[in-house]
């Protein structure tokens, strides 16, 4: 995704600015986060002309993308369009591995839990207290406890990007863990070297279907024994990945737990990455539950298997909206 810088702008650019998050809003074009500097009252009539578009072209508020979002702490709201399978496998799979570690332990030492810690792919998020009042957040994924007096409460939120976005990422930590108060929120960064462009000229005399299947069958032999680049016709559709690392953050810190260096998957994977069932629940609910404490784990080669089919599907992506728009 790409950034916007987060200096303050002249007062001459705020329309500027304003207009092109209105525009990315409105085209939704994929892989983009846009970060602008912005008063409470400039974002909500941001927010009041973007629900004004949705209602005109019958847009649903369940559409996850694009999303607007705005973090009262650094005055800025941010535009993210909607992102690619590299994006949201991410997400999606650890938010799986997590899911099914913490239902084989309830499994084991409390079997009447199972169901009170949810996952969801994404919860939208109003802040009222705090200095994150007015803050508005959408979660790439979230992990609730919900039970008779205890919930719904978010324990876990987990957030996605490119190190690009890494500092927007970081804020967005920032809101989870003062603003909303969740026990911990993962990091997941990867970073793609050279970043994607598309080609300056358009292909012509392209029949794109033939196109899209000899470029598919290309990217896969590409990803063999490799983290990227994938090239087709002499132009990289993804580049390496030459950096890649889940974070695990909470109120006192983070640990980081790499997943590629230079290019090179890491040797052994990471399994434990410091969750304890004790993070998905509520202090009270804790102590009523009444079960040991324990680690919830992940398969760090299953990640990865699934984060190269997620970088074929990238790659593939960008070329066929390329070829046939």
């Amino acid at each position: 995704m790409t950034t916007s810088a987060v200096n303050s702008p002249r007062d001459e650019n705020v329309l500027s600015d304003y207009d092109m998050a209105l525009s990315l809003l409105e085209n939704n074009p994929p892989e983009n986060r846009l970060d602008i500097p912005m008063s409470y009252s400039q974002y909500l009539q941001l927010e009041e002309s973007w629900s004004k578009i949705k209602s005109a072209k019958d847009i649903s508020e369940d559409q996850r993308y694009p999303y607007l979002s705005y973090n009262s702490v650094f005055h800025i709201a941010t535009v993210v369009t909607v992102p690619r399978d590299l994006h949201e496998v991410a997400a999606s799979e650890l938010r799986h591995e997590i899911m099914n570690s913490v239902v084989e332990y309830l499994i084991v030492h409390k079997p009447d839990a199972i169901g009170t810690i949810v996952d969801s792919g994404s919860v939208k998020e109003k802040i009222q207290d705090g200095s994150y009042r007015h803050s508005r957040k959408q979660s790439d994924a979230v992990f609730k406890y919900t039970s008779t007096g205890f919930g719904p409460a978010v324990m876990v939120a987990i957030e996605v990007g490119y190190s690009e976005s890494y500092a927007g990422l970081c804020r967005d930590k920032n809101l989870w863990l003062d603003g909303r108060h969740v026990k911990v929120c993962i990091l997941v960064c990867f970073k793609e070297s050279p970043r994607f462009r598309n080609p300056r000229r358009l292909y012509e005399n392209v029949d794109a279907e033939e196109e899209i299947e000899k470029m598919t069958l290309r990217a896969n032999e590409n990803m063999q024994s490799s983290y990227g680049p994938i090239s087709y016709r002499s132009h990289k559709w993804l580049g390496e990945l030459k950096e890649g690392f889940i974070e695990v953050w909470r109120h006192d810190g983070a640990v980081r737990y790499p997943l590629i260096e230079s290019g090179q998957q890491c040797d052994p994977l990471p399994t434990n990455i410091g969750l304890r069932i004790q993070d998905f629940y509520p202090p009270e609910a804790w102590q009523a539950a009444n079960i040991p404490d324990g680690n919830i784990l992940i398969d760090g080669d299953v990640f990865m298997k699934f984060m190269k089919s997620a970088m074929v599907a990238t790659a593939v992506g960008r070329f066929s909206d390329f070829v046939s728009p």
